[in-house]
């Protein structure tokens, strides 16, 4: 064999070596399916060039071989055979890996037909639970929905069963009334309203009353003071005339004569100053009071009229009592006789007196007080006429101030210390109440905000009156209402029974115990016991709980107000003004301004009576003064002669004039609180009820004002005193 067949060879075997690894692999890769397709084909492609190129080659080489060839050979070929040998283990491995293979082949066919159909099975169910996912949204939607109609369904049985309950209340409630009106029908008549049952009317009406008892008060007053002016005047007039009295007298002149001469002297001045007085009276006073009626009411210009009847009812009247007055002044004079008319009159004795008689007081007076103390009790006539005189001036004063103060009190008592709340807001029905309460109690300008319900009611008693009705939350009503007794202070609770102002119980005769009859907001009547007799003065009121509206009427409690204490009147309205549900705000300023402007229109009232008091006052004491300085002419001119000054002389007579003044405006205090009494009862109104306090400051205002009147009296007739001549005074008239 030569070197170029041995090399051969050696590549053969190295090519059939590689080709056996490189078929290993390939059978390798087959065995562990990576890249199946392309390691078939290797491993096909190697076989073949075994088949076609090694083992052909190795057969022709071993026919040309030596013996050592051979045995080398030999020796390859068992190498060779070890790798036939592997080569025909990896041959069979090769076939069980083809058989494998299609196996493999045949379960990847039906994997990924299987994987097919499970894709087409996923693709169904994909599609199927996307159909079902859809179902489950539209069956959620359609649960919302369900829900949606089951809620609007739950809020209109409720809204359902409300108005049942309303329906089948306020069908009670009518067949109820229609029960007490079948019952009420045998008794049934008509009611017309006139205008005289409209509420200004009314209030007009009882203002017309009011000054038409003012007018049948205030004349009695004045007659009577013109009565003692009268009493005075003619006592002095018939005392200076004492001696022609006794002259006429001792003539023969018959005491009718003599006493018709000053009744008739009576008569003309009485005629002649009320022909001047009437007119002048009923042109300014009317005047006065209408003008502050119109400051009330809408009226049109004042027609001046003169009623003839009251004219002549005036003259007569006065002219009367002037002449009765006269009768009795020189009826008693004629009773002395004609010799002790004609001399001057006789001094009063001389006597002591009480105050003498506590020498720890008298021996600390001077000379002037002490005779002043004496002359005080020694002329008892001249002192009780100027006490009655002073004392009508300061009771009237005090009147005039009390009316004022009995007034005035009322608006601030009532929208101040009962009605603690400044505002009222209603409200179209009690569904709207909850929902504004919240929004008021989170309001920093609203202080309290309590619900309740109001309306107006008859109550069966004699007349059969209408009276306001509150029914409040007995726990609330003190947040905004203070009931109490007007004398006692004592404070009510809201709870049995019913508790009612004191006018309507004063006029209809109500006292704490009773029972009355009155009706519901529906017109249902029931019995409630009267628990309590509260201050008000303003309109006319009763208040129950609203367990107690519930109790005896048996009908539920629907509030249609709310009270409410406010800061800010302005921001409540624009706030809560065009709130849902909100009627009206009504706050108490439109009745304080029109109290308030009637109480400024009292002011011309009380100046009227300040001057009709003070000229009577004036009248008076100037009166008295006269005659006082007449009666003691002789005593003043005894005075001036020892020396005494001036200013001692008035002393001697002004002290004591202040003296009876001061007695008599102490004793004018209390009588004005009585003339105030009686003319609170005669100005009664039916919806208003009067104070009846009188401030202190209105009596030292009625006495200072007449002392005032008083020191005019000294000034004026101080000239007087300092005209007296001494010398003709002390001359003997005998």
């Amino acid at each position: 064999i030569s070197l170029d067949d041995i090399n051969s060879l050696q590549t053969a075997l190295y090519n059939g070596n590689e080709y056996l690894k490189n078929l290993s692999s390939a059978y390798e890769n087959i065995i562990n399916n990576v890249e199946l397709s392309g390691s078939i084909e290797t491993s096909k492609e190697l076989l073949q060039k075994l088949n076609d190129e090694v083992i052909p080659f190795l057969t022709l080489a071993t026919s040309k071989l030596s013996p050592e060839a051979l045995k080398l050979y030999s020796e390859m070929i068992q190498e060779a055979q070890g790798g036939v040998a592997k080569l025909r283990d990896s041959e069979a491995k090769l076939a069980d890996g083809w058989a494998q293979y299609y196996d493999g082949a045949e379960q990847l066919s039906d994997g990924r037909r299987q994987l097919e159909e499970a894709e087409e099975e996923l693709a169904d169910g994909e599609k199927e639970l996307a159909d079902a996912y859809q179902d489950l949204i539209d069956g959620q939607k359609e649960i919302d929905d369900g829900w949606v109609e089951y809620y609007d369904g739950v809020a209109e049985l409720e809204d359902g069963k409300k108005e049942l309950e309303d329906k089948v209340e306020e069908a009670e409630i009518d067949i109820a009334q229609a029960r007490q009106d079948i019952a009420d029908l045998p008794d049934a008549e008509w009611t017309i309203l006139d205008r005289d049952s409209n509420y200004s009317h009314a209030m007009f009406a009882q203002t017309v009353d009011q000054m038409t008892s003012i007018g049948y008060v205030f004349p009695l007053l004045f007659y009577l003071v013109a009565a003692l002016v009268c009493l005075t005047t003619m006592t002095r007039l018939i005392d200076e005339e004492r001696g022609q009295i006794g002259i006429f007298s001792a003539l023969g002149f018959s005491k009718g004569k003599i006493i018709s001469k000053y009744l008739i002297y009576a008569l003309l001045a009485s005629i002649i100053g009320a022909i001047i007085g009437i007119p002048i009276g009923m042109a300014i006073y009317p005047t006065i009071i209408y003008e502050t009626w119109k400051l009330m009411y809408y009226l049109p210009d004042m027609m001046m009229v003169m009623p003839l009847h009251i004219f002549i009812i005036g003259i007569l009247s006065f002219a009367g009592l002037m002449m009765l007055v006269t009768y009795v002044v020189a009826r008693g004079t004629l009773k002395s006789r004609p010799a002790e008319l004609i001399r001057p009159k006789a001094p009063k004795k001389g006597k002591k007196i009480l105050l003498e008689k506590a020498p720890f007081i008298w021996s600390h007076l001077s000379f002037i007080s002490k005779i002043n103390a004496r002359n005080i009790f020694r002329y008892k006539s001249r002192f009780f006429m100027t006490v009655i005189g002073v004392a009508g001036c300061t009771s009237l004063l005090v009147l005039g101030f009390g009316i004022k103060d009995a007034i005035a009190d009322i608006i601030d008592i009532q929208y101040g210390e009962i009605f603690t709340y400044n505002e009222t807001i209603s409200l179209e029905d009690d569904g709207y109440v909850d929902a504004l309460q919240k929004e008021l109690a989170s309001d920093d300008s609203i202080d309290e905000a309590v619900s309740y319900l109001e309306y107006s009611s008859k109550v069966y008693v004699d007349d059969e009156p209408v009276i306001t009705v509150e029914v409040f939350d007995e726990d609330e009503i003190s947040k905004v209402i203070t009931l109490r007794n007007r004398r006692t202070k004592e404070a009510y609770s809201l709870s049995d029974g019913a508790i009612v102002s004191e006018k309507f119980a004063k006029n209809n005769n109500i006292e704490i115990g009773d029972t009355i009859t009155i009706e519901s907001a529906n017109g249902i009547r029931a019995d409630v016991l009267v628990s309590g007799i509260t201050e008000i003065y303003f309109q006319h009121y009763i208040f129950i709980s609203s367990n107690t509206y519930e109790a005896i009427f048996d009908e539920n409690y629907h509030p249609d107000k709310i009270a409410v204490i406010s800061s800010d009147t302005e921001k409540l309205r624009s706030d809560y003004g065009t709130y849902d549900g909100v009627e009206s705000i009504v706050d108490f300023s439109s009745v304080i301004d029109n109290f308030q402007t009637m109480i400024g229109a009292l002011d011309f009232i009380i100046i009227v009576i300040i001057f009709a008091a003070g000229s009577l006052a004036l009248v008076v004491l100037i009166n008295l003064t006269e005659v006082n300085i007449s009666e003691r002419i002789r005593e003043i001119a005894t005075f001036k002669v020892l020396g005494f000054y001036d200013r001692e002389v008035d002393a001697y007579i002004f002290k004591e004039l202040l003296i009876l003044t001061v007695i008599g405006a102490i004793v004018g205090m209390p009588l004005g609180k009585i003339e105030h009494t009686f003319v609170m009862q005669v100005i009664n109104m039916d919806m208003v009820m009067f104070g009846d306090n009188i401030a202190i400051i209105s009596y030292l205002y009625g006495f200072i004002i007449t002392l005032a009147f008083t020191l005019i009296v000294l000034v004026l007739m101080s000239r007087s005193l300092k005209k007296v001549k001494m010398v003709e005074s002390l001359k003997s008239v005998e």
